[in-house]
């Protein structure tokens, strides 16, 4: 339950900064691209009302309902599972799985849709690629483009607010820069609540975190391919950090936040493992994750790597 003495509507005092970027805007402008990475690296949210990516009506009548692209619907509340998309292959990932009341469950695509899903979410990647290399040119060279996360169950109970790890895909120090866009095919919004910037949020559960360097079983894991490299301590500071949060009730019922309405169309940019943010509602939504080097950021002393390494008084790569 959130006590809604600690929240703040979008439109009033901000909790984080915000840059929004109107339709028409240049974003190859050196006036945008100054704003935007400001707000970016110093943890805010880039906000674009009407992001410009767009389904075909077609598109738009397939995921209109979920019946037409998977083979049964589980009975869900927290939007999982998720549909995911490799560039580097180009194909979903069939065996994607995410635990549900206790069991491990998996999105089961319909034969006829996958085609129709991975020119979607292709598409989607190239035009979140375009869109970042338009407003943070400095970073292209060094991004590492991940995966295309389509999401469509529907979100009805509220995400603890939270910072993103890595689980199975190590980000070994690398900032998780992320693109959101809501494609609701009936125009439903995608609400999030974002929380206190970075730094409070580890200084308040720092000392209840306790790491050591990786297991022989992870680097094993790491080994056969079945995770994507070795975790470092940075990624296992910010597992345990953001398990500490998610479990600590009086945190998430008290801790300031601000709430976010995010219509069908929009789009939206954070550093998310630098952003505490949590989903309370919506359904079908895409998200493509890049992996950005602390070294190619205009301020590397702003990356969570950098902030966790001077916190903790610890090399953590």
């Amino acid at each position: 339950m959130i006590n809604e003495q600690h929240v703040s509507k979008s439109d009033e005092t901000e909790i984080l900064k915000m840059f929004t970027i109107e339709p028409g805007m240049n974003m190859s402008s050196p006036e945008v691209q100054r704003a935007a990475i400001q707000t970016l690296e110093g943890g805010g949210l880039i906000y674009l009302p009407k992001g410009g990516f767009e389904l075909s009506e077609r598109e738009r009548e397939l995921i209109s309902d979920t019946a037409n692209i998977l083979t049964r619907v589980p009975d869900v509340e927290n939007g999982k599972p998720t549909i995911i998309f490799d560039p580097k292959n180009g194909h979903i990932k069939k065996y994607h799985f995410a635990q549900i009341h206790g069991k491990m469950v998996r999105a089961q695509i319909k034969d006829a849709a996958y085609r129709d899903l991975e020119v979607i979410m292709a598409r989607y990647g190239q035009w979140t690629e375009n869109i970042i290399t338009q407003l943070f040119p400095s970073y292209r060279q060094a991004l590492d483009r991940k995966r295309v996360t389509y999401r469509p169950f529907a979100r009805n109970s509220t995400q603890a607010l939270h910072i993103d790890s890595s689980y199975g895909y190590p980000t070994q120090g690398k900032s998780m820069l992320r693109v959101f866009t809501n494609i609701n095919p009936v125009g439903r919004l995608r609400v999030w609540q974002l929380g206190e910037p970075f730094e409070p949020f580890v200084q308040r559960f720092l000392p209840g975190v306790h790491v050591k360097g990786p297991s022989w079983f992870s680097k094993l894991l790491a080994q056969l391919g079945i995770v994507d490299g070795v975790k470092t301590k940075y990624d296992q500071y910010i597992a345990a950090l953001r398990a500490l949060g998610m479990r600590d009730k009086e945190y998430q019922s008290s801790a300031p936040r601000q709430l976010m309405e995010f219509p069908a169309g929009a789009s939206w940019i954070a550093i998310t493992d630098l952003v505490l943010h949590g989903a309370i509602s919506g359904q079908h939504s895409l998200d493509q994750t890049f992996y950005l080097p602390v070294e190619a950021m205009n301020d590397p002393a702003r990356s969570p790597l950098r902030i966790l390494e001077r916190l903790t008084g610890e090399a953590l790569t």
